[in-house]
């Protein structure tokens, strides 16, 4: 059975977060599959399995510390999502 993807719906200013340039760093491949799915004001950003897994290893990398700026702005634009979604 093939995982159902998961999607989170963010708001404008999660999503235009998301969309500013980044600097360079392993992030590359994730920042550039978000911007994709965010163009055109689309709000609705889905993963698999796998993008749910490098999103998370990224949004807490560094927790207790400011981590990078890419880091801070998944925290920003996802934690709201993931609270929700997990009833925290």
């Amino acid at each position: 059975m093939i995982p159902k993807p998961i999607e989170f719906t963010l708001t404008t200013d999660e999503a235009a977060n998301l969309l500013e340039p980044s600097g360079e760093g392993g992030h590359q491949n994730l920042h550039a599959r978000l911007i994709e799915q965010l163009q055109n004001g689309n709000l609705a950003v889905k993963f698999d399995d796998a993008d749910i897994g490098e999103l998370f290893r990224y949004m807490t990398y560094g927790w207790d510390s400011k981590g990078g700026g890419f880091q801070s702005r998944l925290k920003k634009a996802f934690l709201r999502s993931f609270r929700e979604r997990l009833k925290l």
